[in-house]
């Protein structure tokens, strides 16, 4: 017995869309089927899908990940990486705040008693995301860049920027994007 679906077990799945030579494990769990997976994808064993999510070509999600996109929803863009555990919010109470949690409160409660942020999130081409770590509502990650494991990211991570701590204003180093760039045209044409 195979641990990924098979196609024909993929198109049960009743996503909106399974590109072509996916591997997605069986232990996955999709929580709504507005998700939208490209080609050559490779979803790992205890991933959890919920609201709107985006995968372009190539993408990987390993591990024990938990993208919840919400109504905002979540784009991942070619080539990305998501390592074990990494954890991926378009939405989250306010923890500073003076309010109630929001997650057993009904929509009106909510917006009375409770501090919700919510905002789509965009990873870019060829991110990589360390382990365990939390990408918060608004994020965007632009091409090329990469996160180390355990960060918390909040804000914004410019075009190709390493980040190694929890403070995404301190870049640690600058990837070579461009050539990665280049690596990147010359794989995409070898595999249409």
């Amino acid at each position: 017995m195979s641990a990924f679906y098979s196609k024909i077990e993929q198109k049960k799945l009743e996503l909106k869309k399974i590109g072509k030579d996916c591997k997605i494990s069986k232990l996955s769990r999709f929580i709504s089927n507005d998700i939208v997976i490209g080609d050559r994808c490779r979803i790992d064993d205890d991933v959890v899908f919920k609201g709107k999510i985006r995968l372009g070509n190539n993408v990987h999600i390993a591990r024990g990940c938990t993208l919840s996109g919400g109504e905002k929803g979540i784009i991942i863009d070619n080539f990305a990486a998501l390592s074990n555990f990494v954890q991926i919010f378009t939405s989250t109470d306010h923890y500073i705040s003076n309010s109630i949690p929001s997650a057993t409160l009904n929509k009106k409660n909510q917006k009375k008693f409770s501090n919700v942020i919510s905002g789509s999130i965009k990873i870019g081409k060829s991110v990589l995301i360390g382990s365990f770590s939390v990408i918060l509502p608004g994020c965007k990650l632009e091409d090329y860049s990469s996160i180390a494991a355990h960060c918390i990211v909040y804000e914004k991570v410019k075009k190709g920027n390493f980040i190694n701590t929890n403070n995404t204003a301190k870049t640690i180093k600058l990837r070579d994007y461009k050539n990665m760039q280049k690596k990147m045209k010359i794989l995409t044409k070898k595999l249409k």
